[in-house]
């Protein structure tokens, strides 16, 4: 799901649970980009999520 971190693009990685019908937030990374190329990707663990506005879980979809 894509948001931003500090002006830059960024978007949480979800993986799915084999247990439920559910998606659990695995990583938020942040991209830093020069022109058309990434310069830097920095990962930040699920606790900050929610202060992106992205959710810990995502339904499965059919």
């Amino acid at each position: 799901m894509p948001t931003r971190a500090n002006g830059r693009p960024a978007f949480g990685l979800y993986l799915a649970d084999p247990h439920t019908r559910v998606y659990r937030a695995y990583v938020l990374l942040a991209i830093t980009t020069a022109g058309d190329h990434i310069t830097n990707i920095t990962g930040f663990n699920t606790n900050v999520m929610t202060r992106f506005g992205l959710p810990r879980t995502l339904p499965e979809t059919d």
